[in-house]
Protein backbone atom coordinates (compact mmCIF):
# COMPACT_ATOMS: atom_id res chain seq x y z
CA UNK A 1 0.00 0.00 0.00
CA UNK A 2 1.24 3.68 0.01
CA UNK A 3 -0.27 6.74 0.78
CA UNK A 4 -2.58 9.41 -0.13
CA UNK A 5 -3.16 10.92 -3.90
CA UNK A 6 0.29 12.59 -4.45
CA UNK A 7 1.93 14.34 -7.54
CA UNK A 8 4.67 12.37 -9.19
CA UNK A 9 7.58 13.91 -10.98
CA UNK A 10 6.12 13.28 -14.48
CA UNK A 11 3.44 15.96 -13.25
CA UNK A 12 0.54 13.11 -12.95
CA UNK A 13 -1.30 11.52 -10.08
CA UNK A 14 -0.36 8.47 -8.59
CA UNK A 15 -3.42 6.89 -5.57
CA UNK A 16 -1.72 4.73 -2.96
CA UNK A 17 1.07 3.59 -5.04
CA UNK A 18 -1.54 1.65 -7.87
CA UNK A 19 -2.07 2.84 -11.37
CA UNK A 20 -5.04 4.94 -11.75
CA UNK A 21 -7.15 4.15 -14.48
CA UNK A 22 -5.67 7.59 -16.94
CA UNK A 23 -3.51 6.31 -19.46
CA UNK A 24 -0.85 8.81 -19.52
CA UNK A 25 0.38 8.21 -16.44
CA UNK A 26 2.53 5.24 -15.52
CA UNK A 27 3.80 3.48 -12.07
CA UNK A 28 6.85 4.76 -11.29
CA UNK A 29 9.17 1.87 -11.04
CA UNK A 30 13.09 1.43 -9.36
CA UNK A 31 15.27 -1.19 -10.89
CA UNK A 32 18.20 -2.39 -8.99
CA UNK A 33 20.33 -4.60 -11.04
CA UNK A 34 24.25 -4.41 -11.78
CA UNK A 35 24.30 -6.43 -14.81
CA UNK A 36 24.24 -4.22 -17.75
CA UNK A 37 22.71 -7.18 -20.51
CA UNK A 38 20.04 -8.25 -17.82
CA UNK A 39 19.80 -4.89 -16.52
CA UNK A 40 18.94 -3.57 -20.12
CA UNK A 41 16.34 -5.84 -21.18
CA UNK A 42 14.44 -5.74 -18.10
CA UNK A 43 14.43 -2.17 -18.28
CA UNK A 44 13.27 -2.00 -21.72
CA UNK A 45 10.48 -4.75 -20.87
CA UNK A 46 9.09 -2.69 -18.10
CA UNK A 47 8.89 0.75 -19.82
CA UNK A 48 6.14 -0.70 -21.65
CA UNK A 49 3.65 -0.49 -18.56
CA UNK A 50 5.96 1.15 -16.35
CA UNK A 51 8.30 4.39 -16.09
CA UNK A 52 11.75 2.49 -15.17
CA UNK A 53 14.68 3.41 -13.75
CA UNK A 54 17.64 1.30 -13.44
CA UNK A 55 20.69 1.80 -10.84
CA UNK A 56 23.59 -0.66 -10.43
CA UNK A 57 24.25 -0.31 -6.42
CA UNK A 58 23.21 0.94 -3.02
CA UNK A 59 24.70 4.10 -3.40
CA UNK A 60 22.54 5.08 -6.52
CA UNK A 61 19.94 3.73 -4.80
CA UNK A 62 20.35 6.41 -1.83
CA UNK A 63 20.86 9.03 -4.16
CA UNK A 64 17.83 8.32 -6.31
CA UNK A 65 15.03 7.48 -3.62
CA UNK A 66 14.45 11.49 -2.46
CA UNK A 67 12.94 11.69 -6.43
CA UNK A 68 10.27 9.58 -5.62
CA UNK A 69 7.57 9.02 -5.14
CA UNK A 70 8.82 5.23 -6.06
CA UNK A 71 5.41 2.71 -6.73
CA UNK A 72 7.72 -0.21 -6.47
CA UNK A 73 11.36 -1.68 -5.94
CA UNK A 74 12.43 -4.70 -7.76
CA UNK A 75 16.16 -5.82 -6.49
CA UNK A 76 18.39 -8.55 -7.57
CA UNK A 77 19.82 -10.72 -4.27
CA UNK A 78 23.24 -10.79 -5.45
CA UNK A 79 24.95 -7.61 -6.60
CA UNK A 80 28.36 -8.06 -7.57
CA UNK A 81 29.65 -4.68 -6.90
CA UNK A 82 29.16 -5.19 -2.92
CA UNK A 83 25.91 -4.92 -1.06
CA UNK A 84 22.83 -7.14 -1.94
CA UNK A 85 18.89 -6.73 -2.76
CA UNK A 86 18.37 -7.43 0.41
CA UNK A 87 19.89 -4.63 2.23
CA UNK A 88 18.46 -2.68 -0.38
CA UNK A 89 14.66 -3.31 0.59
CA UNK A 90 15.94 -2.30 3.76
CA UNK A 91 16.63 0.59 3.13
CA UNK A 92 13.58 1.34 1.19
CA UNK A 93 11.67 -0.54 3.79
CA UNK A 94 12.47 2.40 6.27
CA UNK A 95 12.48 5.63 3.70
CA UNK A 96 9.49 4.40 1.44
CA UNK A 97 7.28 2.05 3.57
CA UNK A 98 4.55 2.03 1.61
CA UNK A 99 6.19 1.04 -2.01
CA UNK A 100 6.22 -2.43 -3.17
CA UNK A 101 9.18 -4.15 -2.61
CA UNK A 102 10.43 -7.35 -5.29
CA UNK A 103 13.40 -9.28 -5.30
CA UNK A 104 14.76 -12.16 -7.15
CA UNK A 105 18.20 -14.41 -7.39
CA UNK A 106 19.89 -15.97 -9.94
CA UNK A 107 20.07 -19.26 -8.46
CA UNK A 108 16.73 -20.89 -6.60
CA UNK A 109 17.32 -21.68 -3.07
CA UNK A 110 14.94 -22.02 0.08
CA UNK A 111 17.53 -20.22 1.80
CA UNK A 112 17.26 -16.87 -0.24
CA UNK A 113 13.35 -16.75 -0.12
CA UNK A 114 13.70 -17.55 4.34
CA UNK A 115 16.05 -14.83 4.21
CA UNK A 116 14.22 -12.10 1.78
CA UNK A 117 10.94 -12.70 3.65
CA UNK A 118 12.94 -12.61 7.45
CA UNK A 119 14.57 -8.97 6.52
CA UNK A 120 12.45 -7.38 4.27
CA UNK A 121 8.87 -9.25 4.21
CA UNK A 122 9.15 -9.06 -0.17
CA UNK A 123 5.61 -8.45 -1.75
CA UNK A 124 6.87 -11.20 -4.45
CA UNK A 125 10.27 -13.47 -4.55
CA UNK A 126 11.12 -15.39 -7.60
CA UNK A 127 14.19 -16.29 -9.25
CA UNK A 128 15.69 -16.18 -12.78
CA UNK A 129 15.43 -19.70 -14.08
CA UNK A 130 11.65 -19.90 -13.79
CA UNK A 131 10.40 -19.63 -17.58
CA UNK A 132 9.63 -16.53 -18.67
CA UNK A 133 11.79 -14.40 -15.96
CA UNK A 134 10.66 -11.02 -17.19
CA UNK A 135 7.41 -11.70 -17.93
CA UNK A 136 6.69 -13.36 -14.34
CA UNK A 137 7.75 -10.22 -12.73
CA UNK A 138 5.88 -8.01 -15.07
CA UNK A 139 2.67 -9.72 -14.07
CA UNK A 140 3.35 -9.47 -10.32
CA UNK A 141 3.96 -5.64 -10.80
CA UNK A 142 0.72 -5.71 -12.76
CA UNK A 143 -1.02 -7.25 -10.06
CA UNK A 144 0.47 -5.50 -7.49
CA UNK A 145 -0.56 -2.27 -9.09
CA UNK A 146 -3.96 -3.36 -10.23
CA UNK A 147 -6.45 -1.04 -8.31
CA UNK A 148 -8.44 -2.59 -6.08
CA UNK A 149 -12.16 -2.45 -6.61
CA UNK A 150 -15.58 -3.31 -4.27
CA UNK A 151 -17.35 -5.54 -7.64
CA UNK A 152 -18.69 -8.32 -5.49
CA UNK A 153 -18.95 -11.10 -7.83
CA UNK A 154 -21.73 -14.03 -7.79
CA UNK A 155 -19.38 -16.70 -6.32
CA UNK A 156 -17.95 -14.24 -3.32
CA UNK A 157 -19.31 -17.09 -0.82
CA UNK A 158 -16.85 -19.38 -2.13
CA UNK A 159 -13.96 -17.21 -2.85
CA UNK A 160 -14.34 -16.00 0.53
CA UNK A 161 -14.52 -19.12 2.52
CA UNK A 162 -11.22 -18.48 3.68
CA UNK A 163 -9.27 -15.50 4.87
CA UNK A 164 -7.26 -14.74 1.57
CA UNK A 165 -8.60 -14.44 -2.34
CA UNK A 166 -6.54 -14.65 -5.82
CA UNK A 167 -6.56 -11.25 -6.58
CA UNK A 168 -3.95 -10.32 -4.07
CA UNK A 169 0.24 -11.74 -5.42
CA UNK A 170 0.99 -12.34 -1.17
CA UNK A 171 -1.63 -14.62 -0.89
CA UNK A 172 -1.67 -15.93 -4.01
CA UNK A 173 2.20 -16.85 -3.26
CA UNK A 174 1.33 -17.88 0.56
CA UNK A 175 -1.97 -20.54 -0.64
CA UNK A 176 0.40 -22.05 -3.25
CA UNK A 177 3.50 -22.42 -0.29
CA UNK A 178 0.18 -23.79 2.09
CA UNK A 179 -0.77 -25.93 -0.70
CA UNK A 180 2.53 -27.63 -1.25
CA UNK A 181 3.05 -28.01 2.64
CA UNK A 182 -0.46 -29.59 2.29
CA UNK A 183 1.35 -32.85 0.20
CA UNK A 184 4.12 -33.05 2.83
CA UNK A 185 3.83 -35.73 5.41
CA UNK A 186 5.68 -34.03 8.30
CA UNK A 187 5.14 -30.80 10.50
CA UNK A 188 3.93 -27.81 9.38
CA UNK A 189 4.73 -24.47 11.62
CA UNK A 190 2.72 -21.29 10.59
CA UNK A 191 2.96 -17.90 12.51
CA UNK A 192 1.86 -14.33 11.41
CA UNK A 193 0.75 -10.87 13.54
CA UNK A 194 -2.32 -11.40 15.44
CA UNK A 195 -5.69 -10.96 13.49
CA UNK A 196 -3.95 -12.57 10.02
CA UNK A 197 -5.86 -16.03 10.17
CA UNK A 198 -3.08 -18.05 11.30
CA UNK A 199 -4.96 -21.04 13.16
CA UNK A 200 -7.52 -20.69 10.02
CA UNK A 201 -4.49 -21.58 7.80
CA UNK A 202 -3.78 -24.16 9.58
CA UNK A 203 -7.37 -25.72 9.77
CA UNK A 204 -7.39 -25.01 5.88
CA UNK A 205 -3.82 -26.80 5.70
CA UNK A 206 -5.61 -30.06 7.59
CA UNK A 207 -8.33 -29.98 5.17
CA UNK A 208 -6.15 -30.26 2.04
CA UNK A 209 -3.88 -33.15 3.61
CA UNK A 210 -7.00 -35.32 4.47
CA UNK A 211 -8.43 -34.47 0.64
CA UNK A 212 -4.55 -35.77 -0.57
CA UNK A 213 -4.63 -38.75 1.91
CA UNK A 214 -8.00 -39.55 0.68
CA UNK A 215 -6.52 -39.55 -2.89
CA UNK A 216 -3.92 -41.95 -2.19
CA UNK A 217 -1.02 -39.89 -3.32
CA UNK A 218 2.28 -40.56 -2.92
CA UNK A 219 4.34 -38.44 0.06
CA UNK A 220 6.46 -35.84 -1.94
CA UNK A 221 8.97 -34.97 0.37
CA UNK A 222 11.51 -37.22 2.36
CA UNK A 223 11.04 -38.10 6.11
CA UNK A 224 14.30 -35.77 6.61
CA UNK A 225 13.21 -33.05 4.34
CA UNK A 226 12.87 -29.35 5.62
CA UNK A 227 10.19 -28.61 8.05
CA UNK A 228 7.82 -26.21 6.27
CA UNK A 229 7.33 -22.63 8.09
CA UNK A 230 5.11 -20.21 6.47
CA UNK A 231 4.45 -16.46 7.52
CA UNK A 232 0.83 -15.68 6.92
CA UNK A 233 1.03 -12.05 5.56
CA UNK A 234 -0.56 -8.83 7.11
CA UNK A 235 -3.81 -7.58 5.48
CA UNK A 236 -1.53 -4.20 4.92
CA UNK A 237 0.57 -6.56 2.67
CA UNK A 238 -2.38 -7.76 0.29
CA UNK A 239 -4.72 -4.65 -0.21
CA UNK A 240 -6.21 -6.08 -2.89
CA UNK A 241 -7.83 -8.82 -0.47
CA UNK A 242 -9.71 -5.32 1.40
CA UNK A 243 -12.54 -4.81 -0.38
CA UNK A 244 -13.51 -8.25 -0.78
CA UNK A 245 -13.41 -9.17 2.58
CA UNK A 246 -14.94 -5.76 3.76
CA UNK A 247 -17.73 -7.03 1.69
CA UNK A 248 -18.27 -10.38 3.34
CA UNK A 249 -18.83 -8.72 6.71
CA UNK A 250 -21.15 -6.79 5.13
CA UNK A 251 -22.95 -9.65 3.73
CA UNK A 252 -22.78 -11.41 6.65
CA UNK A 253 -24.10 -8.88 8.37
CA UNK A 254 -26.86 -8.92 6.42
CA UNK A 255 -27.55 -12.91 6.95
CA UNK A 256 -27.43 -12.50 11.00
CA UNK A 257 -29.98 -9.44 10.99
CA UNK A 258 -32.44 -10.08 7.91
CA UNK A 259 -31.70 -6.28 6.77
CA UNK A 260 -31.10 -5.41 3.24
CA UNK A 261 -27.85 -4.91 1.97
CA UNK A 262 -25.59 -2.04 2.69
CA UNK A 263 -22.57 -0.94 0.16
CA UNK A 264 -19.30 1.09 0.85
CA UNK A 265 -18.75 4.38 -0.72
CA UNK A 266 -15.87 4.93 -3.07
CA UNK A 267 -14.69 7.77 -0.18
CA UNK A 268 -15.25 4.17 2.35
CA UNK A 269 -13.10 2.61 0.41
CA UNK A 270 -10.70 4.97 -0.04
CA UNK A 271 -10.39 5.39 3.47
CA UNK A 272 -9.94 1.16 3.82
CA UNK A 273 -7.42 1.31 1.80
CA UNK A 274 -5.62 3.58 3.22
CA UNK A 275 -5.30 2.37 6.65
CA UNK A 276 -2.40 0.24 8.28
CA UNK A 277 -4.87 -2.69 9.78
CA UNK A 278 -2.37 -3.57 12.62
CA UNK A 279 -5.26 -5.11 14.11
CA UNK A 280 -5.79 -6.97 10.24
CA UNK A 281 -8.96 -8.76 10.19
CA UNK A 282 -10.19 -8.83 13.59
CA UNK A 283 -9.74 -4.85 13.53
CA UNK A 284 -11.71 -4.98 10.00
CA UNK A 285 -14.76 -6.30 10.98
CA UNK A 286 -15.18 -4.79 14.47
CA UNK A 287 -14.65 -1.63 11.85
CA UNK A 288 -17.47 -2.91 9.54
CA UNK A 289 -19.90 -3.01 12.35
CA UNK A 290 -19.59 -0.27 14.05
CA UNK A 291 -19.95 1.72 10.61
CA UNK A 292 -23.01 -0.08 10.13
CA UNK A 293 -24.01 1.13 13.57
CA UNK A 294 -23.30 4.57 12.94
CA UNK A 295 -25.30 4.39 9.55
CA UNK A 296 -28.78 2.92 10.82
CA UNK A 297 -31.21 3.18 7.79
CA UNK A 298 -29.22 4.38 5.62
CA UNK A 299 -27.75 1.92 2.62
CA UNK A 300 -24.45 3.42 1.92
CA UNK A 301 -21.23 3.51 4.28
CA UNK A 302 -19.94 6.83 4.04
CA UNK A 303 -16.45 7.96 5.58
CA UNK A 304 -17.93 9.57 8.66
CA UNK A 305 -19.39 5.97 9.64
CA UNK A 306 -16.47 4.79 9.89
CA UNK A 307 -14.67 4.07 13.51
CA UNK A 308 -11.30 7.01 13.78
CA UNK A 309 -8.24 4.92 12.82
CA UNK A 310 -6.10 4.13 15.67
CA UNK A 311 -2.28 3.50 15.32
CA UNK A 312 -0.56 1.38 17.89
CA UNK A 313 2.47 3.12 19.86
CA UNK A 314 5.19 1.70 18.42
CA UNK A 315 8.14 0.40 20.60
CA UNK A 316 10.85 -0.48 18.18
CA UNK A 317 12.77 -2.26 21.14
CA UNK A 318 10.15 -4.63 21.80
CA UNK A 319 9.46 -5.23 18.26
CA UNK A 320 13.42 -6.01 17.92
CA UNK A 321 13.08 -8.34 20.79
CA UNK A 322 10.20 -10.26 19.68
CA UNK A 323 11.42 -10.74 16.26
CA UNK A 324 14.57 -12.29 17.29
CA UNK A 325 12.91 -14.60 20.04
CA UNK A 326 10.20 -15.62 16.99
CA UNK A 327 13.57 -16.13 14.55
CA UNK A 328 14.96 -18.29 17.25
CA UNK A 329 11.92 -20.42 18.51
CA UNK A 330 11.55 -21.03 14.43
CA UNK A 331 14.97 -22.24 13.76
CA UNK A 332 14.85 -24.37 16.94
CA UNK A 333 11.70 -26.04 15.41
CA UNK A 334 13.53 -26.23 12.49
CA UNK A 335 15.80 -28.08 13.82
CA UNK A 336 13.83 -30.08 16.21
CA UNK A 337 10.67 -30.64 13.97
CA UNK A 338 8.17 -31.02 17.71
CA UNK A 339 7.69 -28.77 19.96
CA UNK A 340 9.03 -31.29 22.91
CA UNK A 341 12.62 -31.91 21.64
CA UNK A 342 12.64 -27.60 20.67
CA UNK A 343 11.71 -27.19 24.35
CA UNK A 344 14.87 -29.16 25.50
CA UNK A 345 17.04 -27.03 23.35
CA UNK A 346 16.01 -23.81 24.93
CA UNK A 347 16.34 -25.56 28.30
CA UNK A 348 12.44 -24.74 29.53
CA UNK A 349 9.88 -26.95 29.85
CA UNK A 350 7.32 -27.89 27.11
CA UNK A 351 4.45 -25.60 29.08
CA UNK A 352 6.50 -22.81 28.75
CA UNK A 353 7.51 -22.99 25.56
CA UNK A 354 4.11 -23.41 23.72
CA UNK A 355 3.01 -20.35 25.96
CA UNK A 356 6.42 -18.43 24.46
CA UNK A 357 4.97 -20.15 20.77
CA UNK A 358 1.45 -18.54 21.55
CA UNK A 359 2.78 -14.92 22.56
CA UNK A 360 4.88 -14.93 19.38
CA UNK A 361 2.01 -16.04 17.33
CA UNK A 362 3.39 -19.49 16.20
CA UNK A 363 1.41 -22.55 15.74
CA UNK A 364 1.93 -25.59 14.43
CA UNK A 365 -0.50 -26.15 11.86
CA UNK A 366 -1.66 -29.58 10.86
CA UNK A 367 -2.94 -30.36 14.47
CA UNK A 368 -5.00 -27.45 14.65
CA UNK A 369 -8.36 -28.45 15.04
CA UNK A 370 -10.48 -25.88 16.87
CA UNK A 371 -11.59 -23.00 14.97
CA UNK A 372 -11.83 -21.03 17.80
CA UNK A 373 -9.00 -20.95 19.28
CA UNK A 374 -6.55 -17.64 18.02
CA UNK A 375 -3.16 -18.64 19.39
CA UNK A 376 -1.94 -22.18 19.53
CA UNK A 377 -3.54 -25.57 20.44
CA UNK A 378 -3.38 -27.30 23.76
CA UNK A 379 -0.35 -29.04 24.74
CA UNK A 380 -1.94 -32.26 23.53
CA UNK A 381 -2.25 -31.11 20.16
CA UNK A 382 0.44 -28.34 19.62
CA UNK A 383 3.20 -31.38 19.66
CA UNK A 384 1.20 -34.01 18.06
CA UNK A 385 1.87 -36.73 20.64
CA UNK A 386 -0.25 -36.29 24.03
CA UNK A 387 1.73 -34.68 27.09
CA UNK A 388 2.75 -37.52 29.82
CA UNK A 389 0.06 -37.98 32.49
CA UNK A 390 0.55 -36.24 35.83
CA UNK A 391 1.83 -38.30 38.57
CA UNK A 392 -1.49 -38.51 41.00
CA UNK A 393 -0.92 -36.60 44.06
CA UNK A 394 -3.40 -39.55 45.97
CA UNK A 395 -1.38 -41.52 48.21
CA UNK A 396 -2.00 -44.27 49.91
CA UNK A 397 -1.54 -44.40 53.37
CA UNK A 398 -0.77 -47.43 55.01
CA UNK A 399 -1.87 -48.27 58.06
CA UNK A 400 0.62 -50.10 60.39
CA UNK A 401 -1.67 -52.73 62.92
CA UNK A 402 -1.52 -51.43 66.84
CA UNK A 403 1.63 -52.71 68.69
CA UNK A 404 -0.25 -55.05 71.09
CA UNK A 405 0.40 -54.42 74.53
Amino acid sequence: MAGRVVADASGGLSCRGFAMSVPSVKPRLLLVEDDAERGTAMACEFSKRFECRRVSTIEEVMAVLPHGPWGAVIANYGLDRGGSGVEVLQVVRETLPRAFRLIYSQIPSPSFRRDAQRAVQPHFTTDITEPDFIGVLERALAALFEPPSLEIPVDLPAILTEVWTVRAPMSREFLRALREAAEQNGPVYIYGEPGTGVTRSGITLRQWRREWKARGSPASTSPGSPVPILRVPALRERPQDLPLLAARCLIESSRQSGEPLRRLSPGAVEELLDRDWYGNIIELAAAMIRALQRAESRMVIEVDDLPQDKHPAWRPSQYAKDEGQRECVLRQLRMARNVSCASRLEGCSRANYIRLMRRLGIIRADVVTDPALEGVDPPSEVDGNPPAAAPSRSRSRSRSPRASS
